[in-house]
C-alpha cells in the first residue's frame, strides 16, 4: 500500500464530519417525532435534511485527494444570527 492509498488526515476529519452530520439528522428526526406541534416537527425535520445535506457535501469533500480540513462555522453562524436578531442595536 503507497501513500496515495492510505487516507489522510484532512480525510479522516471529513468522513467525522459526515458521521456528526448524520447522526445530528437522526436525532432531529427523533425531536420532530417527539415534537407537540406541527410547526416544532416541521422544524426539526428541515433541520434533519440540512444535516443530511451536509453530510452528502462532506462525503464528496472527504474523497478529494488535495481536500482542506473542515473549519467550524458555528462562531460565524452565531455572529450571523446576533446581528439578525439585534440588527443595528450599537
Amino acid at each position: 500500500m503507497n501513500d496515495n492509498t492510505l487516507p489522510t488526515a484532512n480525510a479522516e476529519a471529513w468522513r467525522a464530519q459526515v458521521q456528526y452530520h448524520q447522526d445530528r439528522a437522526e436525532q432531529e428526526k427523533a425531536l420532530a417525532r417527539r415534537s407537540q406541534s406541527d410547526a416544532g416537527r416541521a422544524a426539526h425535520l428541515l433541520l434533519s435534511e440540512n444535516h443530511l445535506q451536509l453530510a452528502a457535501s462532506a462525503e464528496l469533500v472527504a474523497d478529494m485527494p488535495d481536500a482542506e480540513p473542515p473549519k467550524s462555522s458555528s462562531l460565524q453562524h452565531t455572529g450571523w444570527l446576533m446581528r439578525e436578531s439585534y440588527g443595528d442595536a450599537t
